[in-house]
């Protein structure tokens, strides 16, 4: 193999964002071994990886992922190890001098990490420094009679780390948010309460890449006008815009942190001011990133040179309109909205086809991760709970 063409080891292997990755590097020549839990998903049907691993799940049994990885790294030649997950990436941030002995990883450091992943240290530091987000309290700083007092009804709880819709809920009056609150603490851990923003008629995400010095290097920013569920969750179209205030907000947030590598900005217009508002930090790589490969980003060659210690480029320009879509959530939001809601989308809901028209987990050169995307769903969401969850629904009389 030449010189400049690497052993790369992908863990969480198992998600839809792993499949632009493993088909760019593969592409260029890399080596790419890919870690999954079970061979019931996206990445383990794709055509492109040179390797496929079974390891423990490490959302189940994280010391069992450790031991694996580190056996791995110990006896097997490997030159980059990249996550693309939560999970994955902090254990790597946990132990990133012991794994720097052996690999090279783009995985910051574990403070570094844990901030970004922390929705009540991310809103706490836009307030203090006038980016414009929801006003957001914790229950560690004041009691909730006093939070209470100082948000309006409606409300939305979130847990201070999650991913997608996932244990957020909605209180329409102070007695309802007293009722719920422990149970839901006690399910999800540390919570937020936060300003309700009325729903507009898009959301936004921001794709950035920061380098070592934490210079913002690379911020695409996509509209998200479809998500579930239809009151706000996981985009289920997607496409790219312009939008230089987004990139502006995302710069002030993620240089003013510190921060290191990729991370998804979520967003919210409101339509009381018409300004764009920061709602969280999802410090990894999201399903939508093919969006990026699509528009002209190779968010893969990136990686790699933040783990080899390499320059990373200033990338301003992209292609504009990507349309990128996660069909089996696109058809859950065409199911649950209203009429007025299905005939004003845009793009339409019914533009399946065209050349800037992509899918998350469908592609005609690689067609069989969609049907581990299925498979995997159908596993995921037959356990007890799963759905309620998703939906919101898991509290009765909210």
């Amino acid at each position: 193999m030449e010189s400049n063409k690497k052993r790369i080891l992908i863990l969480e292997g198992d998600s839809r964002q792993c499949l632009p990755f493993i088909r760019t590097l593969r592409q260029e020549g890399h080596h790419v071994t890919i870690v999954c839990p079970w061979r019931c998903c996206p990445g383990f049907f794709s055509r492109y990886p040179n390797k496929r691993l079974i390891w423990p799940d490490i959302y189940h049994d994280e010391e069992g992922f450790r031991k694996a990885l580190f056996n791995y790294i110990k006896k097997e030649k490997t030159d980059i190890v990249l996550t693309l997950g939560d999970g994955a990436a902090i254990l790597i941030a946990k132990h990133r001098e012991e794994i720097l002995k052996y690999v090279k990883t783009h995985v910051p450091n574990y403070e570094i990490l844990r901030y970004g992943a922390d929705k009540s240290l991310v809103m706490d530091f836009c307030m203090k420094n006038n980016i414009p987000c929801p006003l957001t309290y914790s229950d560690k700083k004041e009691s909730l009679d006093k939070i209470s007092s100082k948000l309006p009804f409606p409300v939305l709880v979130k847990p201070v780390r999650g991913t997608g819709a996932v244990g957020i809920h909605r209180f329409e009056t102070k007695e309802q948010l007293l009722q719920h609150y422990e149970t839901l603490k006690a399910k999800y851990g540390d919570l937020i309460i936060q300003e309700n923003i009325p729903l507009g008629k898009t959301q936004f995400q921001a794709e950035a890449f920061c380098d070592a010095n934490s210079k913002m290097k690379v911020c695409m920013v996509i509209g998200k006008p479809r998500f579930f569920p239809v009151e706000g969750g996981t985009s289920t179209c997607n496409i790219t815009i312009n939008r230089p205030d987004i990139v502006e907000l995302v710069r002030k947030l993620l240089e003013g942190i510190g921060w290191i590598g990729p991370a998804d900005v979520d967003l919210l217009l409101d339509p009381r001011d018409n300004t764009p508002k920061i709602l969280e930090i999802n410090p990894r790589v999201t399903a939508g990133i093919k969006i990026g490969f699509e528009a002209g980003i190779n968010y893969a060659d990136l990686h790699l040179k933040l783990a080899l210690g390499e320059e990373i480029p200033f990338i301003k320009e992209y292609k504009l309109g990507v349309i990128l879509r996660n069909l089996c959530l696109d058809m859950l939001w065409y199911k649950y909205s209203s009429g007025d809601a299905r005939k004003n989308t845009n793009p339409p809901f019914w533009q399946f086809f065209g050349k800037n028209v992509k899918y998350q987990t469908l592609r005609i050169d690689d067609p069989l991760p969609f049907i581990g995307f299925i498979l995997s769903n159908l596993i995921k969401y037959r356990k007890p709970g799963v759905w309620d969850s998703k939906l919101g629904t898991d509290l009765t009389d909210n």
